[in-house]
């Protein structure tokens, strides 16, 4: 098993239905892969954590890659795994409280996925991200 995390900055032209689709398109397609992960935005950045077998993974990232709805992808961890952190989840997502995300009138919270059993190292990342302003 593999685990990939990208941070990413959403384009200038990103619609509340953009969101909305990249979260649908994730949970139906990711669920056949056998890939399970969470997808967090703060109205700027995103940042997701994949997890599945490794060739699923590097597939669905060069799709991720060219996706024009966000710029500056950049991998912030890969590394081989013994077991998943997001296990039941073809694909979580929140939006942080502080978001101006479009389309958003109320935001998740985070607490969840920060306060689950997490590796260290992986904690540290998304500390890091819940710590950054978006928008």
């Amino acid at each position: 098993m593999y685990r990939l995390i990208y941070v990413s900055t959403a384009s200038d032209a990103i619609a509340a239905d953009d969101l909305e689709n990249i979260i649908a398109t994730a949970q139906r397609n990711n669920a056949t892969r056998d890939i399970t992960g969470v997808l967090l935005f703060n109205g700027l950045n995103f940042l997701q954590v994949l997890e599945g077998p490794r060739k699923e993974i590097e597939q669905l990232f060069m799709h991720i890659n060219m996706d024009r709805r966000h710029v500056s992808v950049v991998t912030v961890l890969q590394e081989e795994m013994k077991e998943r952190i997001f296990k039941t989840w073809a694909m979580a997502h929140r939006v942080s409280p502080q978001s101006k995300a479009p389309g958003r009138t109320t935001a998740e919270n985070m607490s969840d996925i920060l306060e689950g059993e997490l590796p260290e190292h992986v904690r540290r990342v998304l500390d890091n991200f819940e710590q950054l302003k978006g928008i």
